[in-house]
């Protein structure tokens, strides 16, 4: 396989893994906020105990707000890689096919190392 190809196929599956944990995160979050959103209607606003809750809450919704601007930025990269990935992999299948013809009717033995390492 192509060097390039497979340096592209691992930037890949490193964004994508990234977007699994921010999407995992935000989840947690999600749901710890839900909760909380469940607990506050039980919480009399003038008990002590409702200004901490109110902070925490705010803490919390904060941290969403890093997560999901930082998936923003993700996708960014992310979705037009995307978009381009099937056409990267038809081109390379092309590119293989030629190299493999080139090699078999010029007979190709040296490897581009090869030849780097006499310059």
């Amino acid at each position: 396989m192509c060097e390039y190809h497979s340096k592209f196929n691992e930037f890949m599956s490193e964004l994508n893994a990234q977007r699994i944990v921010l999407t995992k995160e935000l989840s947690r979050l999600d749901k710890y906020i839900s909760s909380m959103y469940h607990d506050l209607e039980g919480i009399d606003p003038s008990e002590e105990y409702a200004i901490s809750y109110v902070t925490q809450l705010q803490e919390t919704l904060k941290k969403r707000r890093v997560v999901k601007d930082e998936m923003a930025r993700l996708d960014a990269v992310l979705n037009p890689l995307r978009n381009v990935a099937g056409d990267i992999e038809t081109s390379v299948n092309i590119r293989k096919k030629v190299s493999k013809r080139w090699k078999r009717d010029f007979k190709m033995t040296l490897t581009l190392e090869e030849i780097l390492s006499e310059g």
